[in-house]
Protein backbone atom coordinates (compact mmCIF):
# COMPACT_ATOMS: atom_id res chain seq x y z
CA UNK A 1 0.00 0.00 0.00
CA UNK A 2 2.76 2.55 0.69
CA UNK A 3 4.40 1.40 -2.36
CA UNK A 4 0.78 2.53 -4.36
CA UNK A 5 0.96 5.51 -2.51
CA UNK A 6 4.33 6.89 -3.21
CA UNK A 7 3.71 6.05 -7.20
CA UNK A 8 0.59 7.93 -7.19
CA UNK A 9 2.11 10.75 -5.83
CA UNK A 10 4.91 10.58 -8.12
CA UNK A 11 2.04 10.49 -11.08
CA UNK A 12 0.35 13.56 -9.78
CA UNK A 13 3.54 15.78 -9.92
CA UNK A 14 4.66 14.85 -13.01
CA UNK A 15 1.68 15.86 -14.57
CA UNK A 16 1.29 19.61 -12.93
CA UNK A 17 1.68 21.85 -15.80
CA UNK A 18 3.90 24.36 -13.95
CA UNK A 19 5.81 24.64 -11.12
CA UNK A 20 4.99 27.52 -8.60
CA UNK A 21 7.59 28.38 -6.19
CA UNK A 22 7.52 31.04 -3.26
CA UNK A 23 9.09 35.01 -3.31
CA UNK A 24 11.88 33.19 -1.37
CA UNK A 25 13.69 31.27 -4.33
CA UNK A 26 17.08 32.19 -4.93
CA UNK A 27 17.25 34.51 -7.73
CA UNK A 28 20.49 36.53 -8.45
CA UNK A 29 18.63 39.65 -9.99
CA UNK A 30 18.39 42.72 -8.39
CA UNK A 31 15.09 45.44 -9.21
CA UNK A 32 14.24 48.40 -7.50
CA UNK A 33 10.57 49.08 -7.22
CA UNK A 34 7.57 50.97 -5.24
CA UNK A 35 5.96 49.70 -2.10
CA UNK A 36 3.44 52.12 -0.54
CA UNK A 37 4.59 54.73 -2.40
CA UNK A 38 8.19 54.46 -0.76
CA UNK A 39 11.25 53.18 -3.01
CA UNK A 40 12.70 49.18 -2.34
CA UNK A 41 15.25 47.20 -3.24
CA UNK A 42 15.11 43.87 -4.07
CA UNK A 43 18.30 41.18 -4.18
CA UNK A 44 17.72 38.34 -4.64
CA UNK A 45 15.79 36.95 -2.02
CA UNK A 46 16.59 40.49 0.33
CA UNK A 47 14.55 42.92 0.67
CA UNK A 48 15.43 46.59 1.98
CA UNK A 49 13.13 49.86 2.41
CA UNK A 50 15.25 52.60 1.53
CA UNK A 51 12.82 55.75 1.65
CA UNK A 52 10.40 56.91 4.18
CA UNK A 53 6.89 58.61 2.87
CA UNK A 54 8.51 60.61 0.31
CA UNK A 55 6.17 59.62 -2.34
CA UNK A 56 9.01 58.11 -4.84
CA UNK A 57 8.39 57.81 -8.66
CA UNK A 58 10.24 56.57 -11.74
CA UNK A 59 13.52 54.48 -10.10
CA UNK A 60 16.34 54.13 -13.01
CA UNK A 61 19.53 52.20 -12.13
CA UNK A 62 22.80 53.31 -12.98
CA UNK A 63 25.34 51.16 -15.36
CA UNK A 64 26.93 49.39 -12.49
CA UNK A 65 24.40 49.22 -10.41
CA UNK A 66 25.47 51.47 -7.59
CA UNK A 67 23.35 54.41 -7.96
CA UNK A 68 19.58 54.80 -8.34
CA UNK A 69 18.07 57.68 -9.74
CA UNK A 70 14.35 58.45 -8.58
CA UNK A 71 11.56 61.31 -8.17
CA UNK A 72 10.16 62.40 -5.06
CA UNK A 73 7.10 64.37 -4.47
CA UNK A 74 5.88 64.04 -8.27
CA UNK A 75 3.02 65.68 -9.77
CA UNK A 76 1.84 63.65 -12.89
CA UNK A 77 5.53 63.43 -14.33
CA UNK A 78 7.65 66.08 -12.55
CA UNK A 79 8.71 66.09 -9.33
CA UNK A 80 12.42 66.32 -7.11
CA UNK A 81 15.35 64.72 -8.69
CA UNK A 82 17.13 62.25 -6.04
CA UNK A 83 20.27 59.75 -6.38
CA UNK A 84 20.52 56.99 -3.92
CA UNK A 85 23.83 55.42 -3.21
CA UNK A 86 23.67 51.90 -2.67
CA UNK A 87 26.77 51.16 -0.81
CA UNK A 88 26.62 54.41 1.72
CA UNK A 89 23.17 54.10 1.87
CA UNK A 90 22.65 57.97 1.04
CA UNK A 91 20.39 60.16 -0.40
CA UNK A 92 21.92 63.54 -2.69
CA UNK A 93 19.16 65.73 -3.81
CA UNK A 94 19.66 67.02 -7.79
CA UNK A 95 17.44 69.27 -8.86
CA UNK A 96 13.67 70.25 -8.76
CA UNK A 97 10.88 70.55 -11.58
CA UNK A 98 12.96 67.66 -13.38
CA UNK A 99 10.98 65.45 -15.89
CA UNK A 100 10.19 61.55 -15.82
CA UNK A 101 12.36 61.16 -18.57
CA UNK A 102 15.74 61.45 -17.16
CA UNK A 103 17.99 58.97 -18.18
CA UNK A 104 21.97 57.30 -16.90
CA UNK A 105 24.39 57.48 -19.36
CA UNK A 106 25.18 53.63 -20.79
CA UNK A 107 28.47 53.23 -19.57
CA UNK A 108 29.27 55.85 -17.37
CA UNK A 109 27.59 57.13 -13.95
CA UNK A 110 26.36 60.53 -15.62
CA UNK A 111 23.12 61.17 -15.50
CA UNK A 112 20.96 63.39 -18.29
CA UNK A 113 17.73 65.13 -17.46
CA UNK A 114 15.45 67.63 -18.56
CA UNK A 115 14.33 70.91 -16.34
CA UNK A 116 11.37 73.25 -17.75
CA UNK A 117 12.99 72.66 -21.16
CA UNK A 118 16.38 72.58 -20.29
CA UNK A 119 18.55 69.71 -20.36
CA UNK A 120 21.74 68.90 -17.49
CA UNK A 121 24.07 66.75 -17.50
CA UNK A 122 25.33 65.72 -13.52
CA UNK A 123 28.36 63.65 -12.76
CA UNK A 124 28.09 61.65 -9.39
CA UNK A 125 31.42 62.85 -8.60
CA UNK A 126 30.50 66.20 -8.49
CA UNK A 127 26.82 65.88 -7.60
CA UNK A 128 26.23 70.10 -6.89
CA UNK A 129 27.44 71.02 -10.34
CA UNK A 130 25.43 69.94 -12.79
CA UNK A 131 25.94 71.42 -16.67
CA UNK A 132 23.30 73.02 -18.85
CA UNK A 133 23.66 71.74 -22.52
CA UNK A 134 21.21 72.93 -24.11
CA UNK A 135 17.67 74.54 -24.11
CA UNK A 136 14.51 74.50 -25.70
CA UNK A 137 14.69 70.55 -25.73
CA UNK A 138 11.17 68.29 -26.43
CA UNK A 139 13.29 64.69 -25.54
CA UNK A 140 16.43 63.08 -26.07
CA UNK A 141 18.72 60.11 -25.63
CA UNK A 142 22.47 59.35 -24.70
CA UNK A 143 24.06 57.65 -28.09
CA UNK A 144 24.75 53.77 -27.23
CA UNK A 145 28.23 54.62 -26.23
CA UNK A 146 27.77 57.26 -24.42
CA UNK A 147 29.81 60.13 -25.69
CA UNK A 148 27.24 62.40 -26.07
CA UNK A 149 23.03 63.00 -27.14
CA UNK A 150 20.54 62.83 -29.59
CA UNK A 151 18.01 65.66 -28.76
CA UNK A 152 14.97 66.92 -30.94
CA UNK A 153 13.58 70.73 -30.51
CA UNK A 154 11.13 72.70 -32.85
CA UNK A 155 12.11 75.19 -35.11
CA UNK A 156 9.93 78.10 -34.07
CA UNK A 157 7.10 78.14 -32.00
CA UNK A 158 4.52 76.93 -34.53
CA UNK A 159 3.11 74.18 -33.55
CA UNK A 160 3.74 73.61 -37.45
CA UNK A 161 7.70 74.19 -37.27
CA UNK A 162 9.74 71.89 -38.27
CA UNK A 163 11.35 69.56 -35.93
CA UNK A 164 15.13 69.57 -35.07
CA UNK A 165 17.14 66.74 -34.24
CA UNK A 166 20.92 67.83 -32.74
CA UNK A 167 23.77 65.62 -31.42
CA UNK A 168 25.37 66.99 -28.44
CA UNK A 169 29.00 65.39 -28.05
CA UNK A 170 30.43 65.09 -24.40
CA UNK A 171 34.02 66.14 -23.47
CA UNK A 172 33.19 63.89 -19.82
CA UNK A 173 36.91 64.90 -18.48
CA UNK A 174 37.05 68.49 -19.06
CA UNK A 175 32.87 68.69 -18.72
CA UNK A 176 32.94 70.75 -22.49
CA UNK A 177 30.10 70.02 -25.13
CA UNK A 178 29.34 70.78 -28.53
CA UNK A 179 26.59 70.63 -30.51
CA UNK A 180 25.71 70.12 -33.96
CA UNK A 181 22.51 69.85 -36.51
CA UNK A 182 21.80 66.27 -37.30
CA UNK A 183 18.53 66.01 -38.72
CA UNK A 184 15.55 68.14 -39.73
CA UNK A 185 11.94 66.71 -40.00
CA UNK A 186 10.16 68.75 -42.04
CA UNK A 187 6.28 69.22 -40.35
CA UNK A 188 3.13 69.84 -43.13
CA UNK A 189 0.32 72.09 -43.13
CA UNK A 190 -1.83 69.46 -41.90
CA UNK A 191 0.47 67.55 -39.23
CA UNK A 192 0.53 68.32 -35.55
CA UNK A 193 3.78 66.86 -35.01
CA UNK A 194 5.07 68.78 -31.85
CA UNK A 195 8.10 66.89 -31.09
CA UNK A 196 9.37 62.94 -30.44
CA UNK A 197 9.33 60.33 -28.15
CA UNK A 198 12.92 59.52 -26.89
CA UNK A 199 15.23 57.38 -29.45
CA UNK A 200 16.50 53.77 -29.32
CA UNK A 201 19.32 52.58 -31.63
CA UNK A 202 19.54 49.18 -33.57
CA UNK A 203 21.98 46.62 -33.02
CA UNK A 204 24.75 47.53 -35.45
CA UNK A 205 23.57 51.28 -34.92
CA UNK A 206 22.27 51.82 -38.25
CA UNK A 207 18.81 52.83 -37.65
CA UNK A 208 17.41 54.85 -35.11
CA UNK A 209 13.62 54.51 -34.19
CA UNK A 210 11.18 57.21 -32.27
CA UNK A 211 7.94 58.19 -32.28
CA UNK A 212 6.28 62.07 -33.84
CA UNK A 213 4.09 62.97 -31.43
CA UNK A 214 1.36 65.26 -31.91
CA UNK A 215 -0.20 67.72 -29.57
CA UNK A 216 -1.81 66.22 -26.42
CA UNK A 217 -5.30 65.45 -27.35
CA UNK A 218 -3.95 64.14 -30.73
CA UNK A 219 -1.09 61.86 -28.97
CA UNK A 220 -3.69 60.24 -26.59
CA UNK A 221 -4.69 58.41 -29.91
CA UNK A 222 -1.98 58.38 -32.59
CA UNK A 223 1.56 58.74 -33.08
CA UNK A 224 3.68 57.89 -36.13
CA UNK A 225 6.85 55.18 -35.82
CA UNK A 226 9.36 56.38 -37.29
CA UNK A 227 13.03 55.35 -38.50
CA UNK A 228 15.93 57.10 -39.28
CA UNK A 229 19.57 55.97 -40.61
CA UNK A 230 22.22 57.20 -38.61
CA UNK A 231 24.21 58.53 -41.20
CA UNK A 232 20.60 61.32 -41.77
CA UNK A 233 20.62 59.94 -45.14
CA UNK A 234 17.33 58.20 -45.13
CA UNK A 235 14.12 58.62 -43.06
CA UNK A 236 10.88 56.93 -42.88
CA UNK A 237 7.22 56.94 -41.44
CA UNK A 238 6.77 53.57 -40.25
CA UNK A 239 2.97 53.53 -38.39
CA UNK A 240 0.51 54.64 -36.30
CA UNK A 241 0.73 53.56 -32.49
CA UNK A 242 0.02 54.78 -29.12
CA UNK A 243 2.62 57.30 -27.05
CA UNK A 244 4.19 54.39 -25.14
CA UNK A 245 8.15 54.16 -25.17
CA UNK A 246 7.90 50.06 -24.29
CA UNK A 247 5.56 49.39 -27.15
CA UNK A 248 8.84 49.67 -30.09
CA UNK A 249 11.85 47.68 -29.66
CA UNK A 250 14.54 46.59 -31.79
CA UNK A 251 15.64 42.52 -31.88
CA UNK A 252 18.55 41.39 -30.16
CA UNK A 253 20.88 41.46 -33.46
CA UNK A 254 18.71 41.97 -36.47
CA UNK A 255 17.11 45.35 -37.73
CA UNK A 256 13.73 43.98 -36.87
CA UNK A 257 11.72 46.76 -35.14
CA UNK A 258 8.90 45.04 -32.81
CA UNK A 259 5.76 47.39 -32.24
CA UNK A 260 2.43 47.26 -31.16
CA UNK A 261 0.47 49.23 -33.62
CA UNK A 262 -3.33 50.39 -33.44
CA UNK A 263 -5.55 53.86 -33.11
CA UNK A 264 -7.74 54.97 -30.24
CA UNK A 265 -6.00 55.50 -26.48
CA UNK A 266 -7.79 52.09 -25.22
CA UNK A 267 -5.49 49.67 -25.03
CA UNK A 268 -8.05 46.64 -25.06
CA UNK A 269 -9.30 47.34 -28.71
CA UNK A 270 -7.32 47.65 -31.93
CA UNK A 271 -3.74 46.88 -31.14
CA UNK A 272 -1.37 44.53 -32.83
CA UNK A 273 2.07 43.22 -32.74
CA UNK A 274 4.21 43.91 -35.81
CA UNK A 275 7.40 43.54 -37.41
CA UNK A 276 9.07 45.78 -39.53
CA UNK A 277 12.33 44.26 -41.35
CA UNK A 278 13.74 47.77 -42.10
CA UNK A 279 16.15 46.62 -44.05
CA UNK A 280 14.25 45.22 -46.55
CA UNK A 281 11.27 47.87 -45.91
CA UNK A 282 8.50 44.72 -45.25
CA UNK A 283 5.83 44.19 -42.64
CA UNK A 284 4.39 41.14 -40.61
CA UNK A 285 1.47 41.19 -38.13
CA UNK A 286 1.28 38.36 -35.80
CA UNK A 287 -1.57 39.44 -33.90
CA UNK A 288 -4.81 36.88 -34.30
CA UNK A 289 -8.24 38.19 -35.43
CA UNK A 290 -10.06 38.85 -31.87
CA UNK A 291 -7.29 39.64 -29.74
CA UNK A 292 -4.70 42.41 -28.87
CA UNK A 293 -1.63 42.79 -28.31
CA UNK A 294 -0.58 45.48 -25.14
CA UNK A 295 2.98 44.70 -24.40
CA UNK A 296 6.05 42.96 -26.04
CA UNK A 297 9.56 41.98 -24.85
CA UNK A 298 11.63 40.42 -27.57
CA UNK A 299 13.15 36.32 -26.51
CA UNK A 300 15.36 35.83 -29.89
CA UNK A 301 15.40 37.11 -33.03
CA UNK A 302 13.07 34.71 -34.17
CA UNK A 303 10.45 34.95 -31.07
CA UNK A 304 8.68 37.81 -28.83
CA UNK A 305 7.03 37.71 -25.66
CA UNK A 306 3.48 39.38 -25.85
CA UNK A 307 1.35 40.37 -23.16
CA UNK A 308 -2.28 39.44 -25.08
CA UNK A 309 -5.81 39.66 -24.27
CA UNK A 310 -9.39 39.60 -26.47
CA UNK A 311 -10.36 42.47 -28.48
CA UNK A 312 -12.51 44.20 -26.37
CA UNK A 313 -15.15 47.24 -26.47
CA UNK A 314 -14.88 49.95 -23.81
CA UNK A 315 -17.26 48.30 -21.28
CA UNK A 316 -17.79 48.07 -17.55
CA UNK A 317 -14.19 47.37 -15.59
CA UNK A 318 -15.21 43.62 -14.29
CA UNK A 319 -16.00 43.09 -17.72
CA UNK A 320 -12.71 44.36 -19.59
CA UNK A 321 -10.07 41.56 -20.71
CA UNK A 322 -6.71 41.02 -18.88
CA UNK A 323 -4.26 39.54 -20.68
CA UNK A 324 -1.75 36.66 -20.38
CA UNK A 325 1.17 35.88 -22.16
CA UNK A 326 2.76 34.23 -25.35
CA UNK A 327 5.38 33.63 -26.77
CA UNK A 328 5.07 34.08 -30.52
CA UNK A 329 7.22 32.30 -33.32
CA UNK A 330 7.54 34.95 -36.08
CA UNK A 331 8.88 31.90 -38.44
CA UNK A 332 5.84 29.84 -37.93
CA UNK A 333 3.65 32.75 -36.86
CA UNK A 334 2.43 30.55 -33.98
CA UNK A 335 1.94 31.24 -30.54
CA UNK A 336 2.47 29.06 -27.27
CA UNK A 337 0.46 30.83 -23.57
CA UNK A 338 2.95 31.06 -21.49
CA UNK A 339 0.73 32.18 -18.01
CA UNK A 340 -2.44 31.67 -16.51
CA UNK A 341 -3.59 34.38 -14.21
CA UNK A 342 -6.92 33.81 -12.50
CA UNK A 343 -9.63 36.06 -13.93
CA UNK A 344 -9.13 39.22 -12.00
CA UNK A 345 -5.36 39.17 -12.46
CA UNK A 346 -3.71 40.41 -16.09
CA UNK A 347 0.49 39.29 -16.63
CA UNK A 348 1.72 42.48 -18.22
CA UNK A 349 5.88 44.20 -19.00
CA UNK A 350 7.33 41.08 -19.87
CA UNK A 351 10.82 41.25 -20.05
CA UNK A 352 13.38 38.65 -21.46
CA UNK A 353 16.58 38.48 -19.58
CA UNK A 354 19.16 36.46 -21.79
CA UNK A 355 22.41 36.57 -19.35
CA UNK A 356 19.78 34.64 -17.06
CA UNK A 357 17.88 32.90 -19.22
CA UNK A 358 14.99 34.34 -17.30
CA UNK A 359 11.80 35.96 -18.01
CA UNK A 360 10.24 38.52 -15.62
CA UNK A 361 6.88 40.19 -15.62
CA UNK A 362 4.42 41.71 -13.77
CA UNK A 363 0.68 40.43 -12.46
CA UNK A 364 -1.78 42.81 -11.15
CA UNK A 365 -5.49 42.64 -10.35
CA UNK A 366 -5.57 46.32 -10.52
CA UNK A 367 -5.16 47.48 -6.28
CA UNK A 368 -1.74 45.75 -5.90
CA UNK A 369 0.74 44.06 -8.68
CA UNK A 370 3.14 41.06 -8.34
CA UNK A 371 6.54 40.32 -9.50
CA UNK A 372 6.67 37.13 -11.39
CA UNK A 373 9.98 35.53 -12.50
CA UNK A 374 10.63 31.57 -14.60
CA UNK A 375 12.71 30.10 -16.93
CA UNK A 376 12.67 31.52 -20.43
CA UNK A 377 10.71 28.80 -21.82
CA UNK A 378 7.33 29.87 -18.84
CA UNK A 379 8.36 26.63 -16.44
CA UNK A 380 9.06 27.44 -12.62
CA UNK A 381 6.91 30.03 -12.47
CA UNK A 382 7.93 31.78 -8.94
CA UNK A 383 6.39 35.19 -7.42
CA UNK A 384 9.58 37.67 -7.18
CA UNK A 385 8.22 40.53 -5.70
CA UNK A 386 4.66 40.97 -3.45
CA UNK A 387 2.60 44.15 -2.59
CA UNK A 388 4.36 46.62 -5.28
CA UNK A 389 2.23 50.02 -6.20
CA UNK A 390 0.70 49.52 -9.84
CA UNK A 391 1.24 52.48 -12.19
CA UNK A 392 -0.58 55.16 -13.72
CA UNK A 393 -3.50 53.76 -15.30
CA UNK A 394 -4.72 55.33 -18.09
CA UNK A 395 -7.17 53.50 -20.68
CA UNK A 396 -6.34 50.25 -19.21
CA UNK A 397 -2.74 50.80 -19.61
CA UNK A 398 -0.15 51.26 -16.62
CA UNK A 399 2.65 53.33 -16.40
CA UNK A 400 5.00 49.87 -15.05
CA UNK A 401 8.69 52.23 -14.91
CA UNK A 402 7.02 54.67 -12.06
CA UNK A 403 7.02 51.30 -9.95
CA UNK A 404 9.80 48.81 -11.13
CA UNK A 405 13.06 49.03 -12.29
CA UNK A 406 14.94 45.71 -12.94
CA UNK A 407 19.06 46.00 -13.38
CA UNK A 408 20.34 44.66 -16.36
CA UNK A 409 24.20 45.09 -15.99
CA UNK A 410 25.99 46.77 -18.95
CA UNK A 411 27.11 44.59 -22.10
CA UNK A 412 30.41 46.78 -23.57
CA UNK A 413 30.31 44.16 -26.54
CA UNK A 414 26.41 45.76 -27.50
CA UNK A 415 27.82 49.32 -28.21
CA UNK A 416 29.84 50.22 -31.17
Amino acid sequence: MKRIIIVLALIILSIQPLSFVSAESNIGLRAAFIRSNDLWIKNGRKEMKITNDVKAKFPKWSFDGNWIAYIRDSKYQEGDLWLYHVKSNRHFKVYSNVRANFQWAPNQNTLGFQSDQSLRIIDVTSLKQSLKIASGIINFSWFPDGSGLLTSSKAGESVFSDIVLSKILINHNKKQYQSQHFYTIAVGKNEYFYGTSQFKWSNDRRWIAFQLVPTASLSADSNTLSVLSNDGQSFYKIDEMLDYDEWFQWAPSKNFLGYIQGFSRMAITNKKLKVANVDKSSFSEYTPKGFVDRDLTWRTDDSIFVSRSIDSEWVDVKQRPLPSLYKVDLKTKTAQKITSPSIKEGDFRPQSINNENKLIWIRTDREKAKVWIADSDGLNQKIWIENMNPGTWYYEHWNWDEVFSLYQPYKKKFLK
